[in-house]
């Protein structure tokens, strides 16, 4: 059984301070036609009014939710988590006494309790917010929470006028970071957050915050027999039961192949399935390494390799899947892989992600550790090294923007140093943006947006701050959403043993230099992984589901047809937000190879086609 599901929640003050008194859509009406969709599910419905007249609606769809209680006091969740997950106490704590003991769930989660007489509401989203939830409030229309933002604004309670802010934010992350949404009146749940609404009143909290107290020094012999004891016994935590058709997403990387290697290991003799997604193009296929997997662990491997114009086909799918503009690439391959999976009659894929952010193993830990030995250069060689990058300005060939790009970026601090991985719209402020957005959103908004997280967060270690921003955003906001919706519009759930909040407590204890050794990157989790992984596997170099967006953007198939078109149309919605001449030579520019511009295109190609999307929604 897939675990998923839908929720919308309107709490509407009484009928004489509600100006657009109206009936509230079915939810089915409103997911009918989504990808994955579960309209065609029973849709359970509670109506009541609290004690000082306000009016509570509620209705969820889909066969995950647990479900107890009734229209006035109730409680219902959905949890996809490991053996041990206790998903049903909480909810009865609820009943009996109005706490709700959420850490007794580990892995994914989503609570709604209610208890009508005392005007009580809560929604409360696990660490990493793999189920997400967004909310609106005003003191005319009330109060209103969802699984989707586009169930929030189906009710017409709340206006579907885009943010600036975040579509800002989109341009530089190529996702619209919590607690940010793309329209002005939504707001997101961070991961660890929860909402409670009480006599009118609503408030936001964290029930969970990450750590880093590096007190767990143990040697590297004893700690790597320690992590790797911890590793095995969270994965088999998840591994499914007998009675569930699942498998696993196996890249060929560190994360999925220990992770197929020790599920193998519970569940023998029977195999676990598993499903990896390679390319044609040369560079961009890791088939080979799955297979070296594959063969180590005895696996009942499935295998199959997407095409550029299988790519460019599923973009409307996946336009359709996210209820925001989500310019993550890589969740063509992730969906082609869940969407095999589900051919193969499994309904549940277990993953790897979040390895990278609680290992040490992010390329872009050890590019920072590089730049941060250019950092502490003395300042007049430093100055020699900004003329340099001067006088590089006027050649606009691939050599010397890698010169001038390090010497930029190894010139500044974290976070800013850190953010320049994602700065697309600050990088390009002036000639990208319409002087009518600048006026509305100042260059360094999406910095000051890590700013802050950098600041509220303290840690011994450099790196233990980028892990915990990662895990904050690239993880909560970015691979969460791919991989969680891919699946949902396959019609397959998933599990992330390596985001269990007690590996990810455990892990957070060991000291920096156990997972970045010099410029061994994770090298603690290798050395507890020796005797799992095959060798091929541990020296290999990241690359996870890449794909060939660049190659294809050069050439003339029908990714190139496609971006040309959508971009370069004169009825293109962009031309609010961004400058054409801007865009036409990014375009040049990847054409002629001066710099690899294809993140940023895939980006501009995604938000025209949602913004299309979102205007055919909001005017019906």
């Amino acid at each position: 059984m897939s675990v998923n599901g839908n929720f919308l929640l309107v709490i509407q003050p009484p009928s004489s301070a509600a100006p657009n008194d109206r009936p509230l859509p079915a939810l089915a009406d409103i997911t009918a036609g989504w990808p994955g969709s579960e309209s065609h599910r029973q849709v359970h419905h509670h109506q009541s009014l609290l004690p000082d007249g306000h009016r509570f609606d509620l209705q969820w769809q889909g066969e995950g939710w647990h479900y107890i209680g009734d229209a006035q006091v109730g409680a219902m969740g959905m949890s996809n988590g490991p053996r041990g997950d206790d998903l049903d106490s909480v909810l009865h704590a609820w009943l009996q006494s109005r706490e709700m003991p959420v850490e007794r769930c580990r892995g994914r989660f989503l609570l709604v309790c209610w208890d009508i007489p005392n005007g009580m509401v809560n929604v409360v989203t696990d660490t990493f917010k793999t189920w997400p939830v967004c909310f609106s409030h005003s003191t005319s229309q009330g109060f209103a929470a969802a699984s989707d933002m586009r169930l929030l604004l189906a009710t017409r309670l709340f206006s579907p006028a885009l943010s600036n802010e975040g579509l800002y934010h989109y341009l530089n992350f190529y996702y619209v970071p919590a607690l940010s949404s793309i329209c002005r009146s939504v707001r997101k749940l961070s991961g660890g957050q929860r909402l409670r609404w009480r006599d009118g009143r609503m408030e936001q909290d964290s029930w969970w915050q990450l750590r880093y107290p590096e007190d767990l020094d143990l040697g590297r012999e004893r700690a790597a027999t320690q992590l790797r004891e911890q590793i095995i016994e969270t994965v088999r935590s998840y591994q499914p039961g007998d009675d569930q058709h699942w498998g696993a997403f196996l890249s060929g990387g560190t994360d999925s192949s220990s992770i197929c290697g020790i599920l193998a290991a519970s569940a023998a003799p029977k195999k676990v399935s598993s499903f990896s997604i390679g390319f044609t193009e040369e560079g961009y296929d890791e088939l080979g390494f799955a297979e070296i997997a594959a063969r180590a662990f005895d696996l009942d491997a499935h295998q199959r390799r997407v095409s550029e114009s299988e790519a460019a086909e599923v973009l409307p799918i996946l336009i359709n899947t996210f209820d925001e503009p989500f310019g993550n690439a890589s969740a063509i391959p992730t969906y082609y892989c869940a969407k095999m999976a589900a051919e193969a009659g499994k309904d549940l894929l277990v993953a790897g992600d979040g390895g990278d952010e609680i290992f040490g193993g992010n390329e872009r830990y050890l590019k920072d550790r590089i730049f941060s030995l250019y950092y502490g250069l003395p300042s007049p060689v430093k100055g020699l090294g900004s003329l340099v990058a001067k006088q590089l300005e006027r050649t606009d060939q691939r050599w010397a923007n890698r010169i001038r790009n390090f010497i930029e970026r190894g010139s500044l601090p974290n976070p800013d140093r850190f953010y320049t991985d994602d700065s697309f719209a600050s990088d390009h402020y002036d000639d990208l943006l319409t002087p009518s957005f600048r006026a509305t959103v100042p260059r360094d908004t999406s910095l000051n947006l890590q700013r802050d997280i950098w600041r509220t967060f303290t840690a011994s270690s450099e790196l233990h701050r980028l892990m915990h921003l990662d895990l904050t955003m690239a993880i909560a906001d970015n691979d969460i959403i791919k991989v969680t919706g891919a699946c949902r519009s396959a019609g397959v759930s998933v599990r992330f043993p390596y985001l269990d909040r007690k590996l990810v407590e455990y892990t957070a204890h060991l000291p920096a230099h156990y997972k970045l050794h010099g410029t061994q990157k994770r090298a603690l989790f290798k050395q507890a992984m020796m005797s799992i992984l095959p060798e091929e596997i541990r020296r290999k170099k990241k690359q996870g589901f890449g794909l060939p967006v660049s190659l294809w953007m050069r050439g003339q198939g029908p990714f190139r047809q496609l971006l040309n078109d959508t971009l370069e149309s004169p009825n293109a919605r962009l031309r609010d937000i961004v400058q054409m001449d801007t865009v036409r030579r990014l375009l040049d520019r990847h054409q002629r190879g001066a710099w690899d511009h294809a993140s940023e295109l895939y980006q501009l190609l995604v938000l025209e086609l949602w913004l299309q999307r979102h205007a055919h929604d909001t005017q019906n």
